[in-house]
């Protein structure tokens, strides 16, 4: 099966974990690498998350940092966050860095926003979550604020969740106004219709969990085109690509476990259910992991692709028991043969 009529875009993200014991350096160096590869093989981004306090195992609590130093290691491919957490950060901070970044890097960002975090981070902040309408006003507005100030707008909307300060009832300008693109090149993660609405109404392109299904996803890119959503559509999975599936199951089997029992820790899978002994029996919902040679990933995600169409095919490579080759020939693999298999010669915009 192929994708007929597109291009399929690539993108990679990397939640940077490690041991809290194993030195921030060395995965730092790890995900350097990859993406200096994945940027001489083609993929189109590279994304970034934050995690505070070493929450789901990361190491990284500053990915716009990241993004930016290696736009000076890179030269085509397009670096970002996925995700800021802006329930985390004053807006207005976050625009500023965010133009600054992206005028240093010269238009090639690929900033992605989202409105929670894990409880571990928001208690860390000592922050209220609170519930999904109260989240979602204050991201919405949130949203609003940083791209008012990415105009150099001399007036800052309120927000529930920050507050300007003294200027905030007196007309200001903010510094450096941003490209005129940069909304157009930015990212919401959205996991739920509401937070799809909210990026179709703002300009926003959306990036999927690859905790959702493709019900899910064609769920929420409804509600984003009915909301006046025009840009890309970025779906997520974790993929291991190797030569011929038995080796990919091999080397899969370490990254599959772990992430079964870790959602069944978290609750994601029943407390009282049993770790299936096939490793292709732990791959379904909601661990929803590809694992195989081209010629099986391709078909999967191509798959993937016929029940929810998107723009970008972002996969994570990077898991443990995988070594730095294993991982590199994963991205070899997606960039060259896999991408080959799944398209037939078209073209997609890049915003």
């Amino acid at each position: 099966m192929s994708i007929p009529n597109r291009k399929m875009l690539l993108g990679i993200t990397d939640h940077l974990e490690g041991p809290r014991g194993q030195p921030s350096a060395e995965i730092f160096d790890q995900v350097m690498e990859q993406t200096e590869l994945a940027d001489r093989v083609g993929f189109e981004y590279a994304w970034f998350a934050e995690h505070h306090a070493h929450a789901h195992a990361g190491h990284l609590p500053a990915p716009l940092l990241l993004a930016l130093h290696l736009a000076g290691r890179t030269r085509n491919i397009r670096l970002g966050t996925a995700i800021i957490c802006l329930n985390l950060h004053h807006p207005l901070s976050v625009a500023e860095q965010c133009a600054t970044a992206d005028i240093l890097m010269n238009g090639r960002s690929a900033f992605g926003f989202g409105s929670g975090s894990t409880p571990e981070e928001v208690e860390f902040f000592g922050l209220s979550e609170g519930d999904e309408a109260d989240r979602h006003q204050r991201f919405a507005s949130a949203l609003r604020m940083m791209l008012a100030a990415w105009g150099g707008s001399d007036e800052t909307p309120a927000s529930r969740s920050a507050k300007v300060g003294p200027l905030a009832d007196s007309p200001h300008a903010v510094l450096p106004v941003a490209r005129a693109d940069l909304r157009q090149r930015s990212w919401l993660a959205v996991n739920s219709a509401g937070s799809a609405a909210i990026a179709g109404e703002l300009g926003f392109n959306m990036l999927f969990s690859h905790l959702r299904t493709p019900a899910q996803y064609c769920e929420y890119a409804a509600v984003y085109r009915a909301a006046g959503g025009a840009g890309l559509l970025a779906a997520n999975r974790p993929v291991i690509v190797a030569k011929d599936d038995a080796t990919a199951w091999g080397r899969a089997e370490p990254a599959v476990r772990m992430l079964w029992r870790r959602f069944q820790r978290e609750g994601r899978i029943p407390a009282d259910a049993s770790e299936p002994a096939q490793l292709e029996d732990l791959c379904g919902h909601p661990i929803n992991f590809i694992v195989g040679s081209p010629a099986t990933v391709a078909r999967q995600l191509a798959e993937l692709h016929a029940r929810a169409p998107f723009d970008v095919a972002n996969v994570e490579v990077r898991w443990p028991g995988l070594s730095a080759e294993a991982i590199h020939e994963s991205i070899r693999l997606m960039a060259g043969e896999v991408r080959e298999k799944m398209r037939t010669g078209i073209t997609t915009r890049l915003p």
